[in-house]
């Protein structure tokens, strides 16, 4: 086999390492579904004088491909309650509150009319790198005054950090673990390290010699 030739086989053996793993999506960060409860779906209010973060840390490094919100409207006539969604990197780069860079955000409308919550879905166009061991937040803003959109607090099973800027108080995130977090869903596809796409091309040049 010539070199152009080998080249080439290796990095279509490489490339064909990253595609199988752009095909595994995987769930990142999962609060759960609402489940109501006797006191049927309640939420924080996404407002002109409210805004609301949930955040997450990654144990392995994923490209971002979509975002979930369990969210329901103070409009019971119809769909469409706006608001704003970003995904930003932490403030001091620990797990503290949300910092002032934006990886990726969306305009946003909600699907669901009154009180009954619908997962609004945001697909990533910029697939931002999520680095493992980094804590992102998920931002919900909203200039909407009185029919505004509500973002539905999920069934956790464990404590997850979260908060809100209430702007009558002051620009400052009040943020702290909680079981009373707003229901949301981050997929991701699995960023393959280079220890993975080494051994792919090898298994890739033994076979090429096995057939010469």
């Amino acid at each position: 086999m010539d070199r152009n030739r080998s080249s080439f086989l290796l990095a279509a053996v490489m490339a064909t390492g990253i595609v199988a793993g752009s095909a595994n999506a995987a769930t990142v960060f999962d609060t759960g579904a609402p489940d109501g409860g006797w006191l049927g779906y309640y939420g924080y209010d996404v407002f002109v004088g409210q805004s609301v973060a949930v955040a997450f840390t990654v144990g392995q490094s994923y490209s971002l491909d979509r975002i979930g919100l369990w969210m329901m409207s103070n409009n019971f006539d119809s769909a469409g309650a706006t608001y704003t969604l970003s995904i930003r990197t932490d403030a001091n780069g620990g797990a503290t509150h949300p910092g002032s860079t934006i990886l990726e955000s969306w305009n946003m409308a909600t699907g669901a009319v009154g009180w009954n919550p619908v997962l609004d879905t945001a697909e990533s166009v910029v697939h931002p790198i999520l680095t493992a061991g980094q804590t992102y937040w998920i931002v919900c803003e909203s200039t909407e005054q009185w029919s505004d959109p509500v973002w539905v607090v999920a069934n956790v099973a464990n404590p997850v950090l979260a908060g809100n800027i209430d702007w009558a108080s002051g620009p400052d995130w009040q943020t702290g673990y909680q079981y009373g977090v707003p229901g949301t869903v981050v997929e991701g596809t699995a960023i393959p390290g280079v220890g993975t796409l080494g051994l792919a091309g090898l298994a890739g040049i033994a076979a090429a010699r096995r057939r010469r």
